[in-house]
């Protein structure tokens, strides 16, 4: 699929390779690149924020080698669990850390962009953990 004809030079064997695609045989992605078929090679597009510096995406799958609490195949969003936070061109992903007894269900998952848990009628906070007003016994 990485080459441009059934053709190869003579002498070296080497095949004439599509864009972003190398070897002998043009079986293999450049860096950066990954999937190769009929098309060629796709960009990974690492996010540099959520991506670690100096690692390659997987020559297949084209996932990213993400840091701590990010995830997708980009390295572009908070796992489950945690929400994103904005450090100027970076991005942090923080806990939720819902206060399991006020959250519908007991989740502990929480909106990943805002932060807000999920809060039971008469509970309030970004947590799910305060009494509304009026209101009091917060539990299970």
């Amino acid at each position: 699929h990485g080459s441009v004809s059934q053709f190869c030079n003579p002498l070296s064997g080497q095949c004439n390779c599509k864009e972003r695609v190398k070897g002998l045989l043009c079986d293999t992605c450049m860096d950066n690149f990954y999937g190769l078929d009929v098309t060629g090679c796709k960009a990974c597009e690492c996010d540099a924020a959520g991506s670690i510096l100096g690692t390659m995406c997987d020559v297949r799958t084209g996932q990213c080698v993400c840091k701590p609490n990010i995830g997708g195949r980009r390295c572009d969003e908070c796992l489950d669990g945690y929400h994103r936070v904005q450090k100027g061109h970076s991005f942090l992903c923080l806990p939720c850390n819902c206060d399991k007894a006020g959250t519908v269900n007991g989740s502990l998952l929480c909106d990943k962009s805002t932060g807000q848990c999920p809060c039971k009628a008469g509970v309030t906070g970004l947590r799910c953990s305060q009494c509304m007003l009026q209101t009091y016994n917060l539990s299970m």
